[in-house]
C-alpha cells in the first residue's frame, strides 16, 4: 500500500524516512543528472531537455511520490531506472526497472573520443570513482571501462 504525505517538516527541511537508502540515492542523482549544470552527465540529460515529472520533484512529497511508484513498480535493489523512450523525461509512465545489463543496451550510443581513454584511466586513478560510476558516465558497458583499464581491446566500441 503506498504511503502518502509523511513529510515531517523539521525547520527548513523536510523529513522522510528515506534519506540514505538506496532509492534514495537513484531520485537524488537522478534529479542531479537534470537540474544541475555541474554534474558530469548533464549534458546527456538536462543539457538536452531530460526533466522529471513534478510528482517527483514535489518538495514537500516528491521522493515519496518517487518510492511509491518504485516500490509499486518493480523495484527491487539489482534494478536501476530506466526511461522507456529515451528522448523523454522521467515519468511515471516513460520509467521501468530493469537489469544494469538490459540498460547497458539501450544506450544511445557506446561512442568514445580518443581523449576519452586517457580520461576514463585517469579518473579511475583518483579513486573517486568506481568502474560502474565510470561506465555510466561515458555511456559504455562496465566490461568496456574494465577492458580500457587492463589495457585489453573492447568491441562495439567507436572512436570518434
Amino acid at each position: 500500500m503506498p504511503i502518502k504525505n509523511l513529510s515531517i517538516k523539521k525547520g527548513n527541511r523536510y523529513k522522510h524516512g528515506g534519506t540514505g537508502t538506496r532509492l534514495y540515492r537513484i531520485w537524488k542523482a537522478m534529479r542531479n543528472r537534470c537540474n544541475n549544470s555541474n554534474n558530469l552527465r548533464y549534458k546527456d540529460y538536462g543539457g538536452r531537455g531530460i526533466t522529471i515529472c513534478p510528482e517527483w520533484t514535489d518538495k514537500l512529497n516528491g521522493f515519496i511520490n518517487f518510492r511509491n511508484w518504485s516500490l509499486s513498480n518493480g523495484y527491487l535493489d539489482n534494478l536501476t531506472i530506466d526511461r522507456k523512450e529515451n528522448n523523454k523525461g522521467y515519468y511515471s509512465e516513460n520509467c521501468r526497472w530493469i537489469t544494469y545489463v538490459e540498460n547497458n543496451q539501450n544506450q544511445r550510443t557506446n561512442k568514445l573520443k580518443k581523449g576519452d581513454i586517457v580520461e576514463i584511466k585517469n579518473i579511475y586513478k583518483t579513486n573517486n570513482y568506481t568502474q560502474l560510476e565510470i561506465s555510466k558516465i561515458y555511456g559504455v558497458s562496465l566490461s568496456t571501462i574494465f577492458n580500457i583499464l587492463n589495457n585489453k581491446s573492447w568491441k562495439n566500441i567507436v572512436i570518434l
